[in-house]
């Protein structure tokens, strides 16, 4: 019982790690699916190669979550299957005890599944990650999502539009994006819809997603003081 305890005990950290490497992810703009995929893929070195894999190479503060939880993924991979082996070689190959650990690990695995796939549980544990890591990180102060690196210093990042510095025709004010060096690429409306035709004027719902190119100092300059 020992030894499946402590396997339990190296999963249960295992999967509350990739929690927080998914809340994480999150907090930088990517979207919680995704985040989830990619945790759980750089912890177990699973290493797809999908599209979404730019998203956490182009973004130095993904790029540093991913690194970190490759490492301790394979320690924690590691440190599990020596425990299990270890268990198995002291059980002397008697049948009775090798059945008696594999029944109470599997009972563990069974109460740890049923635990990650309880939403109401999943939900409270995310929103508790979430709190602590905005109360002491940086993370989740950045509103837009860096969706392409381009050159040295000049990326596409798409900006939620909050609502709270809107004028009352729905424009940015006192915003003058061309002044940020920043262009509009498309606006993503609340209920999905995508248009490549903005000006200064166009009037924005808070909820809209403005895809803009330029400068990172300008997108930065937009996220604190515009949106």
């Amino acid at each position: 019982m020992g030894t499946a305890l402590s396997i339990f005990v190296l999963l249960s950290i295992s999967v509350f790690i990739i929690r927080v490497a998914s809340v994480a992810l999150q907090l930088t703009g990517l979207a919680e699916s995704s985040a989830r995929f990619q945790a759980i893929s750089a912890f177990t070195g699973t290493g797809f190669t999908t599209s979404e894999a730019e998203t956490i190479v182009n973004y130095p503060i993904r790029r540093q979550i991913i690194s970190l939880l490759m490492v301790i993924g394979n320690i924690g991979l590691v440190s599990i299957l020596a425990t299990l082996v270890v268990s198995l070689v002291n059980t002397d190959g008697e049948i009775d005890a090798v059945m008696t650990q594999l029944a109470w690990l599997l009972g563990g695995l069974v109460l740890l599944w049923i635990f990650m796939l309880n939403a109401i549980a999943d939900h409270i544990l995310c929103k508790l990650i979430g709190w602590f890591l905005k109360s002491t990180t940086f993370l989740g102060k950045r509103r837009f999502q860096r969706l392409l690196q381009v050159g040295n210093g000049y990326s596409v990042c798409e900006h939620p539009v909050t609502g709270q510095k809107l004028n009352q025709g729905g424009a940015l004010a006192p915003c003058d994006l061309q002044q940020m060096g920043l262009t509009v690429l498309a606006v993503r409306t609340s209920s999905g819809a995508v248009s490549s035709n903005f000006s200064s004027s166009a009037a924005l719902e808070s909820g809209d997603k403005l895809v803009l190119y330029g400068r990172d100092e300008g997108h930065e300059a937009l996220n604190r003081f515009c949106l």
